[in-house]
């Protein structure tokens, strides 16, 4: 766990520097951006100078859900490594095709991350965390980790509630207690 420790410290770390200096790079310039919630004028604008505090909170309070997790289960570091990178990649793609005007695909990214549950749990903190990292360059990071809260209570409801009871039912997982056979 020593080395989870210090990538959880390294990465809060450059994660603050990141922010820092991009809101500091776009205050000098154009003014820290602001985005109006649901993308509707009529609804109040969120700064991006919330993710200045909001993102490193997440970034340790997250990788420490995680580290729990990987304690208690004693899996290795390189599943998370992967999960934050598809996070990441997975919300940069919805960020890219939104403002480049290809607001369907941005939904279908959107919604697709219900028959992903499916097969695989997109709620963990990881997850949620690169998500909101692939966000924040275009939509600050308040709107992203209330959307990302959403999908992911919502992923783990079915990855909890229906995948794995129905993989337990067709005999792909074992049932709890159950010693799997050779």
């Amino acid at each position: 766990m020593e080395s989870f420790d210090r990538m959880r410290i390294g990465l809060t770390l450059l994660i603050t520097l990141g922010i820092w200096s991009l809101l500091l790079w776009q205050h000098l310039h154009d003014g820290v951006p602001s985005h109006h919630l649901l993308a509707d004028p009529t609804l109040p604008e969120v700064s991006n100078w919330h993710g200045a505090v909001l993102l490193p909170v997440l970034t340790w309070g997250l990788l420490s859900l995680t580290r729990r997790r990987l304690v208690a289960t004693g899996t290795g570091l390189g599943s998370v490594v992967i999960a934050l990178i598809a996070g990441i990649a997975y919300g940069a793609a919805m960020t890219i095709t939104y403002f480049g005007g290809q607001d369907s695909v941005t939904g279908y990214l959107f919604f697709g991350l219900v028959p992903l549950a499916l097969v695989l749990p997109v709620y963990r903190p990881e997850c949620l965390l690169g998500f909101i990292l692939g966000m924040s360059i275009g939509f600050g990071a308040v709107l992203p980790t209330l959307f990302g809260t959403v999908m992911a209570v919502a992923t783990f409801a079915i990855h909890r509630g229906i995948s794995l009871p129905l993989q337990r039912l067709v005999g792909l997982r074992n049932r709890p207690g159950r010693q799997s056979s050779p």
